[in-house]
């Protein structure tokens, strides 16, 4: 779980920011102690894509990053660009981390979690074209059969509830 980094100082002027303490919760979190500005700890949005191949398997890759879940299998994905379309974003992301081209056949769930800033939007995607190519995010990249995901071994929980979704009952 990410924790939110603070912010100190105000985007707009550089002055410091104050903690509000709204009992309810309403109104910004932090004010500008120079300019007025209210400060919003914004979430961080992402997208990921459950690949299928015609052979009948979903591409996962085993993260590279230094994070909680380095060295376990993921979905490819990543986070979406300021003004760019979250579709763009997750054919983008699935090309850089698999050099494969998917057909996005549909949005599968939106996945947050309390405590994590970051929100996940995750695809049904088909592999057209393309070879499997490993990118620098990635210790390993494979094609799994429904019936050999290796479910102990996934690094998000919502790569497991993303499988969940997408695979039929008799996969799982």
């Amino acid at each position: 779980m990410a924790t939110p980094v603070i912010p100190s100082f105000c985007q707009t002027c550089g002055g410091a920011l104050r903690e509000t303490l709204s009992q309810a919760g309403e109104g910004p979190p932090f004010i500008c102690t120079s300019c007025g500005r209210a400060v919003y700890l914004d979430p961080k949005l992402a997208v990921a894509a459950v690949v299928t191949t015609e052979n009948q398997g979903v591409v996962l890759l085993r993260r590279a990053q230094r994070d909680k879940a380095y060295g376990k299998w993921i979905l490819p994905g990543g986070h979406v660009d300021r003004g760019e379309e979250v579709t763009k974003a997750a054919l983008r992301e699935v090309k850089e981390e698999t050099g494969l081209s998917v057909r996005l056949d549909g949005p599968l769930r939106v996945y947050s979690y309390e405590s994590n800033p970051t929100v996940l939007i995750a695809y049904a995607a088909t592999a057209t074209s393309g070879e499997l190519i490993m990118s620098p995010e990635a210790l390993e990249i494979k094609v799994f059969p429904f019936d050999l995901i290796p479910w102990d071994e996934l690094g998000y929980l919502s790569t497991r509830q993303a499988l969940k979704d997408l695979l039929p009952v008799s996969c799982l």
